[in-house]
Order: C-alpha cells, then structure tokens, then sequence
C-alpha cells in the first residue's frame, strides 16, 4: 500500500492524524489519536509512537498529511531552542501544539501564553549552561556511592561537587523516614526514662570551643540524658573536658584533616557517616540526639539508612548568623539549606529554643507536630547563690571591698550581646554608684568597645576584665557577683531575635538581682518583671517580680535600672530569690530533658495526624468520607488521593486539646501567618446574606468566614476527605452550610445560582481548568461575582524555588518536566500522591476570563522569610504585590 492509500485509510476510519516529532526534530512520525480534541492545559496520557515515519519536512508533512497538529516528544524538562522556534512559528499558522514527556505520560496543549512560559524557562537554563557548563545529574546512583573524601575535594570542580553533595541530600529527602522513639516509660523518681542506649553527636570539628553557652548547653544535656537512659555515649568532634568531670562517656571521633570552610563542612557529612555507622550498628542506640551544626548531614543519613530515631537540636539559623555579623553569606547556602531541611524530614523530634526558631524551621518546610519549643536551661547545682564567704573571697580576689556592689556580665562581645550598651553604660553607673563595679567574662570581636570605655574614663580600678574563662572558673567568679547584666538589644538582619541566652538562666540559678532587654523570649522568662519606672516609687517591693526590663537598646533605662538594684539591696536579693525559684521549678536542664521526653512519649511523633487525632476531638462525629469520584482522569485521581487522606492546611497545626480547637489553629495559621491579606482581599466580610458556592473548600476554613459573616454558603468538593473535616468544622462552630461531592468542572447547579463563586487555590489543579471558568461563568447569577486565586508564574517561589533550585541546581529539569517537579514538590504530601499543579500569567488569567466584565487582577502571598536577602529591607506587604506567588483575579458575570 503506498504511503497516500494509509493516510487515506486513516481518515476514512475517522481518526485524527498527527505529527509526533522528536526532541531534536529528526524523527517524525504519523500517528492517529482522538484524545486530544478538547485538552486545555496539561494531562496524563501515553501516545503511542510506532506510527508510520515520514520525512523530516514538518510543515510540508502537516500539509500533506492534512494532520491536525503536532507533538513535539520531549525527553527532558525543557524545550530546545530549534523546537522553540519551529513550534512559535507553527502557532502563527494556528497549527495546534502539544508538548510530551513520555517518561511522565504527560501532554501540555500549548497556546502562545505557555509558549512564551517554556522560551524564559529556556532562557533560564541556557544562562545557568553558559555560566557552569550544564546541569548537575540528578539522583545519579553512582554520585551516591561513590566515596566522598577531603583529599579529593579539590580535585573536582563546583559542578562536580554539588552534584556529589546533592545526591546524598536528595536521598534522604526523598526516602525519609522518621521513626518514634521506643523503650520511653515513667520512672518514680527520675520521671522519663529510655530503655535503651542514648547517642549524642555533635560533628562542628572546626569549633574548639572550651567554654560558653554551646558549651554548657551540649555538656548539661548530655549529662541529663545519660542519666535517663540505660546506657549513653556522646561522639564528638572536639573533647569537652566538663563532660568528664561530669562522667558522660565521650568519644572523640576522628576529624576530617582540613580546615572548617564550607566544602570541608560539607564533606565532613560523608567522614562522619563512613567513620560512626559500625559503631551505631554495633551500639543499635534507641536513639540519636544531634546538635545540628551548618552542613552536616551525618546523622539524619544514619538515621535513615539504620532506622534509628533521631532527634534534632536546632538553635537558630547559622546562615542568619552569617548574613547578620559578618556581613555575608556562605557560598553553598543552598547545599546548607537543603541538608537542614532534609535532617527536618527525617527527624522523629525537633526541639527548638524559642517560638521565634519554630516559625523558622516551619518556614523551612518541618512539620509542627514535630516540633517542641524548648527553652534552654541551667544547672541550679552548679550555678547557686554564693555564701556570704564565697562573695567575699571573689571580692578580694579581684581587689574589691566586701560592700561593694559587682555587676556581673558573661558571654560572647559581640553580635546581638548589646555590648555597644554596656560599654556606653559603664560610666554613666560608676558615677551614680560609688560602690559599683564590674566583672565582665568573655572575649569577642566588640571586646574592644569595653577596653576603650575603660581606658577612655579610667575606669581601670572598677572594670575587671577577664576574657574567655572555664566552666568551673566562671562559676566561682559570678557567685561573687550581686547583679547580673543581659542587655541584649537586637535580632538578625533578616529575622527577628531568636536566642534564649544559656547565661539568663544561670543568672536566674545564681540567685542575684538581674537587669535585661525585654526582648522576645528574654522578656518572656523574666516576667512577671519590674520596669524602669517602677524605680521611682520609694516603697517598692519585689512581689514576684523575677527581674527589672528595659526596652531593647536605650541606654538610659539600662543605666537606671543597674543603678537603682546597687542601690536597693533588699530588692535586689528579693528580685534574686524570685528568679532562683524559677530556675529550680522550670528552667533547670533536668526540667528541659524531662519536656523533651514527654513530648516524644506523647504527641511528638510524627505519625500524629488528624487521622489520629480523632480520639480526642469534642462535639459531634464528623460524617463519614464517601467513595472516591470516578472521573476517568488520572490527575483527579490524584488529587482525590492526595486531599482525601492528607488535609489542606493540617500540617500547621501543632498539639491541640480538641477538634475545635484544631480546625481554630488551622484558621489562625492561614488567615495571621501565612496570609494575613486574605480577609480584605477576598471579601470574607462583604456578602452577608448572599449565596456563596466554593470549589474546594479544604477543611471549610475559608467557607467558615464568610458563613459568620452571614452569607449563605455551599461547598463543592472533589475531595471526600475535605468534606468531612469541613462538615466537622462547620458543626463544631454551630455553622450551617451545603456540603456536595462533585469535579469542579461539572457543577451540579443550575444556571444562575450562586451571588458568588469563590475558589482559593484549586482550579490549578484541574486539567481543563477553561471548562471550570465557563462552569463558574453559568452558575453566576448576572450580577454576581468570581473571586479565585491561582498559582503566578512570574513569583519568586516559581523561578527561584521550583525552576532554579529544584529543577536547575538540583537537576531534576534533567529528568521531569516543570509540571512534574511541582506535582512532586508544590504541595505537602504524605500520601505520595502527585497532583497536578499549574501556574498562570495575568495576561493569560485574563484570557481565561474573558467572558466577564470589570476584570480585576492581584498579586499577592510571600512570607517573612522569602523574600531574598538583597529585598529584606523592604516590607513583606509590597513586595508581595511584586514577586508573590498568588494571581487573584476578581471578575462579574454580565448582567
């Protein structure tokens, strides 16, 4: 039969002819599908490709073939250059386009919006080639077990290296699994306890540090663990001498024989995994506790890989650290971040300092039923009030008389310490109190400040400068002491203060009058407090009242407060006491180790989800989720799959009493954190007494604000498991409301129906998102008014966090599609489902809805902590209407 008779025969079964060609346009085939009539955006579907080859004359091949488009076959996430441009020029000839990924099964209709979206994803990748010579290899097996050492770092390029590094980081990513701690039970005397053996690790071999805040903190939590554990070892990088003494078994593991600078940090990963995992086979700890440190991976790889639980320390931001007092930033930021996120996945417990570090580590993706704010500590045994003898031999020691008044200070001179204050305060309190004066311990880069002070006023007699000193040293120095300073007075460049000063709660444990900023969890510890003011009554009293605060950073209430304490003996010691009884009742490390345990006892694992949570909920049952739809869509599917089992919105929810109070923690989390522009936006309080319809309402957390404002409201769900917890929701808070199970893209309503159809976040998961505007479009009453929300292409979280991370540095545009990598990774997922997730232009939103009037267009939605550093300074509330990652468009159905 000759090659005229088969396209004859083709078209006279009806089929619809095609040109299949391949990525670099060399092979073209002819083949014949009728399912592609009537695709919008992007699908799932495998195309057969044995269809008879033709000549590589594309356009001479459509005209010939009278074939009803073409489909260019792609085996990587981006389109060529010649394929860009055979593919525009086609378009201008109204030639139907599609895009392939047969890997993937996925086909995307492309119009001259998407057209224009894969030419700047071209552009993007072919810069990143030009610049480092191609993409790194994602997920290479090889990469993964080939052997990592610091002799060789230097032999490889930075391509080379990411890509080593990565691959280790992605593999626990993609494969974590936290595992709960087991053996925990109650003990008469002790409290918590572990049956089994307690690993500590710290691997920072390039910090030698012999005394400070990180120093007692490892030493006095490795202690309270050890003695609530069967058996207990600490591996570390540097030998603690206070942990002998305090007879915690310590075993220093060989460093990596090079200098602290990022590539060795990161290659330090693979020496400590390769040198500790015999001895963690050997040992089978029942768990591992790690003070994470920048760069190290070590111990979630073991976790992983040994399937024993881990538990992350995690103080603070070491890139915040950097940005803010060294005026830069690592040059493997990305590489530290992603290993800190990929400890998070496989951490069973994250126990952070303050609130301030939570919001940080939920920032970075960690779920919050893992995380426990946990305030540092002291030990009230050995910080204690001096004797009457030990304050006087620490008096005469330093040449001082035994009725003079010692300010005590210990700690870094620098950074966020408020050094600048104490060294413009020391004057101002000499000369308003004769008897005062100064022991200050520590070193630091602000040192100088103090030594200038000093020398400047000749203070010399009254300033006793002691520099960096040992544990026990200190100690006996500050039981001398009869105040104790903390004036710390600012937070990062790029985030608010987040410390819990180690040496606020050996203040409080060593029984003295203390003076402090009222700065976020420093003012919280402290309270209830004096202020400044209160100074000025003569008859005043301590109550129980733990310390006097002063507003961050001014001078002149910190002079006041130390002066008006050297003045008052008796307040002093009574504000004293008050604080050492605090310590002994909360803050003590034994107190700080035994929360840690009851928090993995209990509601710290991961496992905890709102499945769990049932048993504890209050009110009525919620209503038993129905069958899945059956819609014949492969991404449907997916979505069903993934919103029937893993709720929209629950991962921010931490450890509740009840369901109510779950679905209120949900609300608070969306409507103050993550969006706080979403009220007046999207009209929660503007349609009292109007019909409301949402596709999609999740949990029904949205839906509920606009039925307490009293507008009539109806819910329309793919999902089954949505509808359950929002029917829960809605009859936890005495709401009424229409509940239906159906696709969006079929609604169950007659024409003119609805004042309002809203949807936030949905429609983008639909495959024929245009049938669902032309849905929202008919159920409209004239008049009435759509108010939906999609993903933006032109945001920051697209082109930074989705195309440049994750697809350019981490390679995955190597393997997937765009539209791929967001299934995989846009969407919190726990299931392994992989919804379909779309973004959109204005001008293509605009297109869309083109059949209503008054057309408006917003952009909004960025956190705190995206913006990039060089944009910090501008607030989060305009650059969001720049860079953010939600289109919302507001349209009204013709009259």
């Amino acid at each position: 039969m000759s090659e005229g008779s088969i396209s004859e025969g083709i078209g006279s079964v009806g089929g619809q002819t095609y040109l299949l060609v391949s990525q670099f346009l060399g092979d073209v085939r002819l083949v014949v599908e009728n399912r592609l009539h009537g695709l919008e955006d992007r699908h799932k579907l495998q195309i057969d490709s044995d269809g008879m080859l033709v000549t590589a004359d594309i356009e001479k091949e459509l005209a010939r073939r009278d074939a009803r488009g073409v489909i260019f076959t792609l085996d990587r996430g981006w389109a060529d250059r010649k394929v860009l441009l055979l593919s525009r020029r086609l378009l201008g000839k109204k030639v139907k386009i599609f895009f392939y990924w047969p890997a993937e099964s996925a086909i995307e209709v492309i119009d001259r919006h998407r057209w224009r979206s894969h030419a700047k994803l071209f552009f993007a990748v072919s810069l990143y080639r030009l610049r480092r010579g191609g993409l790194p290899a994602f997920q290479d097996p090889e990469a993964v077990n080939k052997p990592l050492s610091v002799e060789n770092v230097f032999d490889q390029d930075r391509a080379q290296f990411e890509q080593g590094i990565l691959a280790r980081i992605n593999a626990i990513r993609n494969n974590a699994h936290p595992f709960p701690v087991e053996g925990i039970r109650q003990d008469d005397k002790l409290g918590f306890v572990v049956d089994g053996v307690g690993v500590y690790l710290r691997t920072d071999y390039w910090a030698r540090i012999k005394t400070g805040g990180s120093y007692g903190h490892t030493c006095y939590i490795a202690k309270e663990l050890a003695a609530r554990s069967k058996g207990y070892v600490a591996f570390m990088a540097n030998r603690f001498d206070l942990m002998d003494e305090q007879g915690v078994r310590q075993v220093v593991v060989d460093r990596p024989d090079a200098p602290g600078v990022e590539r060795e940090m990161l290659i330090g990963s693979e020496v400590y995994y390769q040198r500790l995992r015999v001895a963690m086979e050997y040992i089978r700890p029942a768990y591992i506790y790690e003070r994470l440190v920048a760069g190290n991976f070590a111990g979630a790889r073991l976790s992983r890989d040994l399937g024993i639980p881990y538990i992350i320390e995690y103080n603070g931001s070491e890139i915040s650290m950097m940005r803010s007092f060294s005026g830069r930033s690592y040059d493997f930021e990305y590489l530290f971040l992603d290993a800190e996120r990929a400890a998070f996945e496989q951490a069973t417990a994250i126990s952070v300092i303050s609130d301030a570090v939570r919001d940080q580590v939920l920032a970075m993706g960690a779920k919050p039923e893992k995380v426990l704010v946990n305030p540092n500590g002291a030990d009230t045994v050995d910080f204690r009030p001096g004797t009457l003898e030990e304050k006087a031999a620490v008096k005469r020691e330093l040449g001082w008389a035994e009725s003079d008044r010692v300010i005590g200070f210990v700690g870094t001179f620098g950074g966020w310490h408020g050094i600048e204050v104490l060294a413009d305060a020391l004057k101002p309190v000499c000369d308003a109190c004769p008897d005062a004066r100064f022991l200050l311990i520590g070193h630091g880069n602000l040192h100088h400040l103090v030594v200038e002070a000093v020398e400047r006023h000749g203070l010399g007699d009254r300033v006793t400068l002691t520099g960096a000193l040992d544990s026990r040293r200190t100690q006996k120095l500050l039981r001398g002491c009869d105040i104790y300073i903390s004036p710390h007075h600012r937070g990062m460049v790029d985030s608010r203060f987040f410390g819990s000063p180690t040496k606020l709660f050996e203040y409080m444990a060593l029984g003295g009058g203390i003076v402090a900023s009222e700065l976020e969890q420093i003012g919280e510890v402290l309270s209830p407090a004096l202020r400044v003011g209160d100074l000025d009554n003569p008859g005043l009293q301590a109550g129980n009242a733990r310390a006097i605060l002063c507003q961050p950073g001014n001078l002149a209430e910190f002079v006041a407060a130390v002066s008006g304490l050297c003045k008052r003996t008796k307040l002093c010691e009574a504000l004293g006491r008050n604080a050492r009884a605090a310590a002994e009742t909360e803050y003590s490390w034994g107190h700080h180790v035994e929360r840690l345990l009851a928090f993995l006892a209990s509601a710290g694992l991961p496992e905890r989800s709102v499945a769990v949570m049932e048993t504890e909920r209050t009110g009525p049952a919620p209503v038993a989720a129905g069958a899945p739809l059956a819609t014949g869509d492969a991404y449907k599917d997916e979505v069903q799959k993934q919103w029937d089992n893993d709720p929209c919105g629950s991962h921010y929810v931490g450890k509740v009493s009840s369901r109510l109070e779950f679905f209120r923690e949900a609300e608070r989390f969306r409507h103050q954190e993550y969006a706080p522009w979403m009220r007046e936006v999207m009209e929660f309080d503007d349609h009292p007494g109007e019909s409301v319809l949402e596709i999609g309402a999740g949990m029904g957390t949205d839906l509920a604000q606009f039925a307490i404002a009293g507008s009539i409201v109806t819910d329309l769900d793919l999902s089954s498991g949505h509808l359950r917890h929002a029917q829960e929701n809605f009859q936890l808070r005495g709401l009424s409301g229409t509940f239906r199970h159906g696709d969006g893209e079929f609604l169950p309503f007659p024409e003119n129906s609805f004042d309002v159809v809203y949807s936030n976040g949905v429609i983008h998961h639909t495959p024929n998102t245009q049938q669902m505007v032309s849905e929202i479009h008919r159920v409209l009453k004239p008049g009435g008014k759509a108010i939906i929300m999609v993903y933006r292409e032109n945001s920051i979280q697209y082109w930074r966090d989705i195309v440049y991370w994750r697809g350019i540095v981490q390679g995955q545009l190597n393997q997937w599609s765009v539209g791929e990598i967001m299934s995989r990774s846009v969407e919190i997922s726990e299931t392994g489902a992989r919804p379909l997730v779309k973004v959109y232009s204005a001008a293509k939103l605009k297109a869309m809805f083109s059949s209503f009037r008054d057309v408006s267009i917003y952009r909004r939605q960025l956190m705190k902590h995206e913006p990039p550093h060089s944009l910090k300074w501008l607030p989060v509330s305009l650059l969001q209407r720049f860079i953010g990652w939600n289109l919302i468009v507001k349209a009204t159905n013709p009259v």
